[in-house]
C-alpha cells in the first residue's frame, strides 16, 4: 500500500473522529482553520474522498438527512485506519523541511540595496508581530476552553517558530544595517 499524502492524512484525521458527510468535513476544515496549516483545499475534498474510497481506505453509505436529502457519509475502513495510523507515526517522528516563500526572496536579496532590504524585512517583521499576537490569543482561547493538548500545541508551536523567526530577522536586519553582507 502506498504511503498517504499529507493532504489525505488531514482528511483521514477528520474521519478518524467519526463518519461524516462532505459538508461536515468542509465545516470542520473551516471551523479549525485547517487551510492555514494543511494542504487541503475546498476543491480537493470531494476528489480526495473519491480517491480514498477507490483505494479502499474509506467506504461510503447513503443516508437521508433530517430534511430528507440523500447524503453520502464516509467512514474509515480498517485498512484506512491503519494507513492513517502509519502516516501519523511518520508525521510525529520525522522532521520534514518546510517550504517558505520568504526563502525565494532571501535567495534574490542581492538584487536590492541594504536600505531597501531593511525596509521590506521590517515590514515582514511587523507582520510577524501581528501573527505572534494572533497565535497568543488563540493559545489562550484554546487553553481556556480546555481543548485537547494537540490542538493547543498547534498555536504554541507556531508561537515558538514565529518567535525564533523574529529573533533571526532582528539579527539579520542589524547585520544589513551594519553594512555586512
Amino acid at each position: 500500500m502506498k504511503t498517504i499524502t499529507n493532504k489525505e492524512a488531514a482528511l483521514l484525521s477528520l474521519l478518524s473522529e467519526k463518519p461524516k458527510h462532505a459538508y461536515e468535513i468542509e465545516h470542520d476544515i473551516k471551523e479549525r482553520d485547517m487551510r492555514y496549516w494543511t494542504e487541503i483545499s475546498m476543491s480537493s475534498v470531494y476528489k480526495l474522498l473519491n480517491q480514498l474510497e477507490a483505494q479502499g481506505l474509506l467506504r461510503s453509505t447513503v443516508k437521508l438527512s433530517k430534511k430528507n436529502v440523500a447524503q453520502k457519509v464516509y467512514a474509515l475502513t480498517p485498512p484506512g485506519r491503519k494507513a492513517f495510523k502509519d502516516k501519523l507515526i511518520l508525521l510525529l517522528s520525522t522532521w520534514e523541511a518546510s517550504r517558505h516563500p520568504l526563502d525565494i526572496g532571501l535567495a534574490s536579496l542581492w538584487l536590492l540595496g541594504d536600505k531597501e532590504a531593511v525596509a521590506l524585512l521590517t515590514k515582514y517583521g511587523e507582520h510577524l508581530e501581528r501573527m505572534l499576537a494572533c497565535y497568543a490569543e488563540l493559545e489562550t482561547y484554546l487553553k481556556e476552553h480546555q481543548c485537547p493538548p494537540g490542538n493547543v500545541q498547534l498555536a504554541t508551536r507556531r508561537l515558538h517558530m514565529l518567535g525564533g523567526e523574529k529573533k533571526w530577522l532582528q539579527e539579520f536586519i542589524k547585520e544589513l544595517q551594519g553594512g555586512k553582507k
